[in-house]
């Protein structure tokens, strides 16, 4: 052997065509790896985004998070919206000085590496794009953790790739084990993010693969509970199941409710994106002026409501809802029309943070909305709404991003409402086929489409000659 550098394939033990086991056990070791880094990564990210919001939003140095919790209220009073522009800025300029891949959801770029990029992804990424967020969120913008921490879990292959020079199809089979990592760290949830990693990074369900991604998750998910305990983001709704057959089709309404939802919240933050960077060329304009719509937005919140609903991924806004405290039709209608917008105009002009948690929150209550009404014409007791809260949050997730199977997986893990996983999972079919019917591309792939990548939907294959799996 001449070179100096061993490449992936020459790690005889390994590799499929040398030694007695292939390929496989490398596979389980480097999914391991991955989960555990993503998942150390997570409680770091964690707890970073805890102390931007404390001090920028309620002016103590304080660690402490109040993911489960409303905010307190403001010290800053009439000025709050110049903390989340002032955010948008320091965005901006980790944007235009390291790389434009700080912002958006974070998977679209994960999706781009794996079909254009052969899984490339920039090493800088795993430390840009967590900081980028927490100013995002910390500040008070409308995203989730998740689709950075995903992100971040993906840009550890890179790291990886530098040691072992793998091939094509492992480094995009690796950014899906990081893809799956990063959401069961963020959410506990380590069979919804296996079920996520692969529909839309490698659905490929050959034993290795499988095994590999699995492990990855649950080492991340394991890690995070070290930390945090066993916990469930969100409460439990199954204190009333759906006990007759006649009340399964109220579920498949549901789902379609969601897909028009999904498509609202699609073009929303699509044409947020496209007319903000016509009409506004300049980068640090642009997300300046959408972050501080957003703090108007929360001062407008805070002042129907008496709480900050916006913030982040909404947790405490969703537990709401799914415990039935908010029992009012026109007050969940608020609370969607601006996560909706708020969460348009933060990613849409160019800040960084996941959609994942915005669509739980406005599936929640478009859930509840449906259940509320069906309770004024008495089709359904009241302990149902909680329930259809529930799988409107996993039907909005199946239409908005594609992930139709981690979707109902996702929701009862979040939750612990294991025994709704048949309704949730009707209305996420139902969802998924209408919103398909009616618009093709995702809430991940539409952007790429935009900029001239056709982009399938759920499915990818690499061409894998001399390897097994």
């Amino acid at each position: 052997m001449n070179e100096e550098k061993k490449t992936y394939s020459d790690w005889h033990f390994w590799h499929p065509e040398h030694g007695p086991f292939g390929e496989g056990p490398l596979l389980a070791v480097l999914g391991a790896l991955i989960g555990v880094l993503t998942g150390a990564g997570a409680i770091v990210f964690h707890y970073l985004v805890a102390l931007i919001h404390n001090v920028a939003l309620l002016g103590i140095w304080d660690v402490h998070d109040r993911l489960h919790q409303h905010s307190p209220p403001s010290p800053w009073s009439w000025d709050l919206p110049l903390v989340p522009t002032l955010g948008g800025l320091l965005v901006i300029f980790l944007a235009r000085h390291y790389g434009p891949a700080v912002q958006g959801a974070g998977v679209s770029q994960v999706i781009e590496a794996a079909y254009t990029q052969e899984g490339r992804m920039a090493r800088s990424i795993a430390l840009l794009r967590p900081l980028a967020t927490a100013i995002t969120i910390g500040t008070g913008g409308s995203a989730g953790r998740e689709g950075p921490a995903m992100q971040f879990g993906a840009a550890i292959t890179a790291w990886l790739d530098a040691i072992f020079s793998m091939p094509a199809h492992r480094r995009i089979h690796l950014l899906g084990c990081g893809v799956g990592a990063g959401i069961a760290a963020v959410f506990n949830a380590p069979l919804g993010g296996w079920f996520l990693a692969m529909e839309i990074i490698v659905p490929d369900w050959r034993p290795w693969t499988i095994l590999s991604t699995l492990v990855a998750t649950i080492g991340a998910s394991q890690v995070t509970e070290l930390v945090f305990g066993n916990f469930h983001l969100l409460p439990n709704v199954t204190s009333a199941l759906v006990n007759r057959a006649a009340e399964l089709p109220l579920f498949v309404i549901l789902g379609a409710v969601n897909a028009i939802a999904a498509i609202l919240f699609i073009g929303s933050l699509s044409i947020v994106t496209q007319y903000s960077e016509k009409l506004l060329l300049n980068p640090y304009l642009r997300h300046a002026l959408g972050m501080f719509l957003v703090g108007l937005l929360l001062l407008l919140c805070f002042w129907l409501t008496g709480h900050y609903y916006l913030i982040g991924g909404s947790y405490a806004g969703i537990g709401d809802i799914l415990r039935g405290q908010i029992t009012a039709w026109d007050v969940l209608l608020l609370l969607l029309a601006l996560k909706l917008l708020a969460t348009s105009l933060t990613i849409g002009s160019g800040g960084s943070g996941g959609i994942f948690s915005p669509s739980l929150f406005i599936g929640a209550s478009t859930g509840a909305i449906y259940g509320l009404w069906l309770l004024h014409w008495q089709i359904i007791p009241a302990n149902l709404i909680g329930l259809l809260a529930l799988c409107g949050m996993a039907g909005m997730v199946a239409s908005s991003t594609g992930a139709l199977l981690s979707a109902p997986v996702m929701a009862v893990e979040l939750t612990g409402s294991y025994e709704a996983l048949l309704p949730a999972m009707l209305t996420s079919v139902t969802a998924f086929a209408v919103r398909r019917m009616l618009l093709s591309a995702s809430i991940y792939t539409l952007p790429l489409r935009r900029h001239g990548l056709d982009i399938p939907e759920n499915h990818y294959v690499v061409e894998q000659p001399g390897t097994q799996k």
